[in-house]
This record gives C-alpha cells, structure tokens and sequence, in this order.
C-alpha cells in the first residue's frame, strides 16, 4: 500500500509541475499592425446610423464624449489592427481591444465577435473609433486575453 502512495504522489506533483510550466511558458505577442483613417464624409450613411443608435440608446460600445453627434464632415473614423502570435500550448480565448480615449474622441464602435487564438496561430483584432476630424491617430489600447480563464494584458502604443 505504502508504494501505490508514494506513485499516487509522485504522479499528482508531476501533473502540478506540468500544469505549472504550462501555466508559465503561456506567451502571446501582440504586434501592432496599422491605422486606417477614414474621412467621415466617405461613410456618410454609416455616420447616420450610428448617430441614430447613439440617440435612441442601442449603441453598442462604449461612448467617450458628447452623445450630441454634429455631422459626418466634423468626424473621421480610426480603424487599428492588431496581430495576436499565441506561442503557448494553451488557447487563447475572448480576445479584446480596448482604446484608451483623448480628448476629442466621440465613441468606440463595438464588437459583437469572440475572438479567440489557437495554440501556434496568429489572429488579427481590430478596433474603430470616431474622433474629430482634426485628431492624430497615436492613442494607447489594452488588449486583453485568457489562458484557462485567467486574464491577460498588455499595454501598446498604436498609431505610430
């Protein structure tokens, strides 16, 4: 009985020590990729709807500034891209983008997708962010992830 223990420990501190280093050697890169801007008059009716949703409370996002939209010629719309490498043995699952907002951004467009990476895979997440037209597009964003339900982030500088 004595050494069935002593396999039974042996066996519950190598699977600790796998889970462990599974845990531990859990990496994903993110790289950012680009910045798309694109003059609100170009997408006029877009504008319009979202200024009806905003107006009418079912916007989804997350609304920085004044919920009083003006018209598409005073806005232009900031799209990111960014590029998810997961190097873990793990998946990496509901992925997020998150804008940190300047002064003069309107709202951030939501997204309704869960992203997840798989094990060696790459993924591409993208956020769009309506600001005044006259705004740079540099802004900081959080990307968040989960490995087994614990969460991840880190911190970049988009738009350079």
């Amino acid at each position: 009985m004595k050494p069935f223990a002593i396999i039974l420990i042996l066996l519950v501190l190598a699977a600790v020590v796998g889970i462990g280093w599974l845990y531990f050697s859990a990496n994903l890169t993110v790289t950012y990729d680009s910045c798309i801007a694109t003059d609100g008059v170009t997408q006029a009716d877009y504008f319009d709807q979202l200024k009806k949703q905003v107006n009418s409370g079912s916007f989804i996002g997350t609304v920085y500034g004044d919920k009083n939209l003006l018209t598409a010629d005073q806005y232009q719309f900031l799209t990111y891209t960014v590029t998810l490498d997961n190097h873990a043995f793990l998946k990496a699952e509901t992925a997020e983008i998150r804008i940190t907002p300047m002064q003069g951004d309107i709202l951030m467009i939501g997204d309704q997708t869960e992203h997840s990476v798989p094990s060696g895979k790459k993924g591409i997440l993208s956020a769009t962010i309506l600001t005044a037209r006259d705004m740079h597009s540099v802004r900081e964003a959080t990307v968040t992830w989960y490995f087994w339900g614990i969460p991840f982030s880190e911190k970049l500088t988009l738009g350079q």
